[in-house]
């Protein structure tokens, strides 16, 4: 035993096989690292791996599972892990496409480190994981399409990677009450970060709850059976391939005003759309490909004043493949969004007409009042509303004539330097967006 000690900290660790499994003894001299099948890719039937081995009349027991030990194995049919493995590293099980039934991490698994369980498509059970569990690295799961049932998240786990769940097809997902990182808040169905409000992850009966504040990239990457979503006002963000791939989404899809940002890929290829899209007001970047093989949209509308930026990172593409060509903007906007990176003279990649709303017709909440007056008006006009923020004056020609910010519920604004006629003004409040008609003499 001395002497496996002595090489494996020289650098030297001793490997040898048992049955028709590969072991490397680790540095503790005691235990070792599973490093694959003798039959390589042609290892066929159950893989049932022990707790512990006999060589040379030394026992080790089995805590590693090594690096893309069994990568490609497609012919095992089962897996069986023990319970003195505290560690499955990258990609152990990646394409191990012949195991079927339910996959059960034991109670001893610290660690489930990126991919190790990626295109596993055969499990058409449920995903159990055991209560010492504390990381689950980048795609661990990923495309694992057979789990079904409900997935919970023990209490020590502290790290999901993105796109850990990418493909998979939970019907519910919990989080441990006792876990301090990640919960489950209002029985949502979704994983949300406890201290930042991003919901991690989701599945087909998810209900995204009005405090989460961004949804994380790939969270419901690929959910099948996901035919609706109501984005609550409380998100800003929406990441990388959020809901790609959602391919049974139909009729209209509304971005809340609260959002800012929109992933790269948030909505690829989400071909069943076939009402309205509405982009908030104060969406300011949209990434690559975000809304690309967005198909069948049959109609998009922009509240944002000022065009938001068009991602250009990789190769752009954001309204590649849309459903129309034509955009309705805001009243006086339709320039703006002709000299951007909107406008494209084809409807390729982005949108030839854009159509400026009605003015009368800008309001974004119900029963939410401004008030305008006098009218018709030779000098001051005042303006009353709930916590005014911005107005913005337009002319007949809808050229902006004015815009300012504004606090309170007062605003005064003097049009005695200004011609007579029709103008319009746009008042932003806390609750809504108005625009009033008024006439100057």
């Amino acid at each position: 035993m001395a002497l496996l000690v002595f090489l494996a900290m020289a650098g030297m660790a001793q490997s040898f096989t048992v049955g028709d499994l590969n072991y490397q003894v680790n540095p503790d001299g005691v235990s070792v690292t599973l490093t694959g099948h003798v039959d390589g890719y042609y290892a066929t039937g159950a893989l049932n791996i022990p707790a512990s081995v006999n060589y040379e009349g030394n026992d080790y027991a089995v805590t590693i599972i090594g690096n893309t030990a069994f990568m490609y194995d497609f012919y095992l049919t089962s897996l069986t892990i023990p319970n003195s493995v505290t560690t499955i590293e990258e990609g152990a099980f990646a394409y191990c496409q012949g195991f079927t039934g339910d996959l059960v991490i034991p109670n001893s698994v610290v660690t489930i480190e990126p991919s190790a369980f990626m295109i596993c498509i055969g499990f058409d059970g449920e995903l159990i994981l055991g209560n010492s569990l504390t990381t689950i690295g980048d795609y661990a799961f990923n495309s694992c399409d057979g789990f079904h049932g409900v997935l919970n998240i023990p209490s020590k786990v502290a790290s999901i990677g993105p796109g850990t769940f990418r493909y998979c097809l939970f019907s519910g997902m919990t989080v441990d009450p006792t876990n301090t990182v990640f919960d489950s808040r209002d029985n949502c169905n979704a994983v949300i970060r406890t201290s930042t409000n991003e919901l991690v992850t989701g599945c087909v009966n998810t209900i995204i709850p009005n405090t989460v504040t961004s949804i994380g990239e790939n969270a419901f990457c690929a959910i099948s059976g996901l035919t609706s979503i109501n984005i609550p006002e409380s998100v800003t963000a929406i990441g990388d391939g959020a809901f790609s791939f959602c391919f049974d989404l139909t009729g209209d899809l509304t971005i809340p005003n609260s959002v800012k940002t929109i992933g790269s890929g948030a909505f690829f290829q989400c071909e069943g759309f076939d009402g309205t899209l509405t982009i908030g007001e104060n969406v300011t970047y949209i990434g690559d490909e975000a809304f690309r093989k967005c198909s069948h949209f049959s109609k998009a509308v922009s509240l944002a004043t000022t065009p938001p930026e068009l991602g250009a990172e990789l190769n752009g593409m954001v309204f590649n493949e849309f459903g129309t060509q034509i955009l309705t903007v805001p009243f006086g906007c339709a320039s703006a969004y002709q000299n951007s990176a909107w406008y494209d003279p084809m409807g390729l990649d982005g949108f030839f007409e854009f159509i400026e709303a009605e003015p009368t017709l800008v309001s974004e909440v119900a029963n939410v009042q401004t008030m305008v007056y006098p009218n018709p008006a030779q000098g001051i006009v005042r303006i009353d509303g709930e916590n005014i923020k911005n107005v913005s004056i337009f002319n007949s020609l809808g050229q902006k004539v004015f815009e300012g910010f504004a606090r309170g519920d007062v605003f005064e604004y003097d049009f005695s330097k200004h011609e007579a006629g029709v103008y319009f003004i746009k008042v932003e409040t806390a609750k809504c967006v108005e625009t009033k008609q008024i006439t100057v003499l």
